[in-house]
């Protein structure tokens, strides 16, 4: 806090127990300024004087010199004048401003499968643009739902996790290989009794650029109905 602060609230707190006295100094008795002397005597060693700009000394204590030590006033005078001058009262040091640095925060990745650029070119093809975004203007936030590591394998994770929930995308490494497969599915994945919903926007697999594989490899959705027939017989019986 900035050390003019702390003194202007030390007289407003000072005022606050003495019923009576004014906010205006100019107004105050000779009583008032002993009052008030007598009030922040335990309050007013703790300002460090010397850290105040010679501006703040003029506006805000000066019309309240009074309540200060003659001795006092004088070597704030006499170093407003000549900043290297000895001072004889006794007073704090400079006070040590300390800044606390934060660790660098950290966000757990939206994939170990893939990385920024990979994903850029899922939302290109979601958006169907004839260019690929890069990862730094990517205009979608992926959020990490299901983490097979993390969750577990099973169909039980998978729906518990992933149920009714729209604009997904699941995406797979084959072991011991630098495959990645994968689907994007905009209405989302939804347990039902037999009913299907259509769509045409989906893809219904990608092979995804990585390592060996030098080309990504999209396949659209053309035929909704064979779509559901191989979603029905896939998911249904869903092994990890």
């Amino acid at each position: 806090m900035v050390e003019v602060k702390i003194w202007k609230r030390i007289i407003d707190w000072g005022i606050a127990q003495n019923t009576g006295i004014s906010f205006d100094p100019k107004n105050w008795s000779n009583e008032n300024f002993l009052t008030m002397k007598t009030t922040l005597q335990n309050c007013l060693p703790f300002i460090r004087y010397f850290q105040i700009s010679s501006e703040n000394i003029i506006d805000h204590l000066q019309p309240y010199r009074r309540i200060l030590d003659d001795n006092l006033w004088d070597d704030i005078m006499n170093r407003l004048l000549f900043q290297n001058k000895p001072i004889s009262s006794v007073v704090l040091p400079p006070r040590v401003v300390l800044t606390q640095t934060l660790p660098p925060r950290t966000t757990e990745p939206f994939s170990t499968i893939i990385n920024g650029a990979q994903a850029a070119e899922i939302t290109s093809w979601i958006d169907k643009k004839a260019d690929t975004y890069s990862a730094i203007n990517n205009p979608y936030e992926f959020k990490l739902l299901l983490h097979g590591t993390r969750d577990g394998f099973t169909p039980t994770s998978f729906w518990n996790l992933c149920d009714k929930q729209t604009n997904l995308i699941v995406v797979v490494k084959v072991k011991d290989t630098d495959e990645i497969l994968g689907e994007y599915n905009p209405i989302g994945w939804v347990k039902s009794n037999g009913e299907f919903m259509n769509c045409d926007e989906s893809f219904i697999i990608f092979s995804l650029k990585n390592g060996t594989i030098q080309t990504s490899i999209l396949s659209r959705v053309k035929k909704t109905r064979i779509c559901n027939l191989v979603w029905f017989r896939m998911w249904s019986n869903l092994r990890w």
